[in-house]
């Protein structure tokens, strides 16, 4: 890929966004602020998630907006506003009523599906918010981020439960970077920004385990869909972990090249767990320009690298497989969203946010 030129002013904003707080140490001392949203922010996509039946594209904007969107005409259906600076992610609860989102505005936030209204704003956080989502029975939502304080509400009623800090010093990377319920809802494990992942259980509030995943920090954690193994990615490496002993049984690795600063920015599992995919960009060693970005797709039982999906210019942030497992979207901070057909790697469709 042809090396592209950053041109000062909004496209620099959204690289330091979307980039520039993964890499930087952060403690529960208070953090610098947020930069505020430009006076006309772009919709970039932050975060995709799809409904159960496929139709329905969830999409967590750089503009402090969510979309709906159809996804088999791309049309937006529905505009959910609120926040104030963009969004990480937006995610649904198993019964689809409700949105969970968290932003960069410092808060996570329930919305009704059906109204498209805010439910409760939550608080308390002292930086970006990253990472939000549902306990499976959709009683508890959870929010974590550059803080490293992970946070648990009450869905019915906006109440905070429990805020859990995996450890508190000023010497590494507090950030609580991403998060995911057991299929019981009984634990949440955590992505730290100290390069371990954390098991808590939800009913005490006690870290029942620690172990070191990576040498820096655990940036994602994707279960896949059996709950059969963990997938957590750092700096161009996707480690999978068997969890009926928290093994670990294989490492993808996301080719770059020797002269980039590579971030991985997403992963996924296709919803049969036969597939797994994952994003990274490569950045000069001025990180005022792009190298590459790209986004890997493997075999996830014998990790053979299936495709290498190129085409979007800035960081890709959300990742999501049809339900048919037969397409790969990738959504990216350009304000595109394509669809790569899995049978060829073949860019079938590109939908772009107005």
């Amino acid at each position: 890929m042809s090396q592209r030129r950053i041109l000062l002013g909004g496209c620099a904003a959204v690289l330091l966004a979307f980039t520039f707080c993964s890499c930087q140490a952060q403690t529960l001392s208070p953090c610098r602020p947020s930069p505020a949203m430009s006076a006309n922010p772009k919709p970039s996509v932050g975060g995709l998630a799809l409904s159960r039946d496929g139709k329905t594209l969830v999409v967590a904007g750089g503009d402090g907006k969510i979309r709906l969107l159809d996804l088999a005409t791309g049309e937006v259906q529905k505009v959910l506003t609120g926040h104030t600076n963009m969004i990480y992610r937006a995610v649904f609860s198993g019964d689809e009523k409700l949105l969970a989102s968290s932003s960069r505005d410092l808060t996570a936030r329930i919305w009704d599906v059906a109204s498209g209204r805010e439910l409760y704003k939550l608080g308390g956080f002292r930086c970006s918010v990253k990472a939000v989502g549902f306990s499976p029975d959709a009683k508890i939502v959870a929010a974590s981020g550059n803080d490293g304080m992970l946070k648990l509400w009450d869905v019915k009623t906006g109440t905070e439960l429990k805020s859990l800090v995996h450890k508190n010093s000023a010497d590494i990377d507090m950030s609580t970077y991403s998060f995911v319920f057991s299929r019981d809802g009984r634990k949440i494990y955590a992505g730290n920004g100290d390069g371990t992942i954390s098991e808590w259980d939800v009913g005490s509030g006690k870290e029942t385990k620690v172990w070191q995943a990576h040498r820096s920090y655990a940036f994602k954690l994707a279960f896949s869909p059996d709950y059969g193994f963990l997938a957590s990615l750092t700096d161009s490496v996707v480690k999978l972990w068997d969890t009926s002993n928290w093994s670990e049984v294989r490492t993808l690795s996301m080719p770059n090249t020797a002269d980039a600063i590579s971030r991985v920015t997403a992963i996924a599992f296709s919803d049969d767990g036969n597939l797994i995919a994952a994003s990274h960009i490569g950045l000069n060693q001025k990180q005022d320009a792009y190298l590459y970005v790209r986004t890997i797709v493997w075999e996830a039982k014998t990790g053979r690298q299936l495709f290498t999906l190129e085409g979007h210019r800035f960081d890709v942030d959300g990742l999501v497989f049809t339900r048919d497992n037969r397409y790969l979207l990738t959504g990216s901070v350009d304000r595109t969203i394509k669809l790569w057909d899995l049978k060829t790697g073949q860019l079938a469709r590109t939908i772009t946010l107005q």
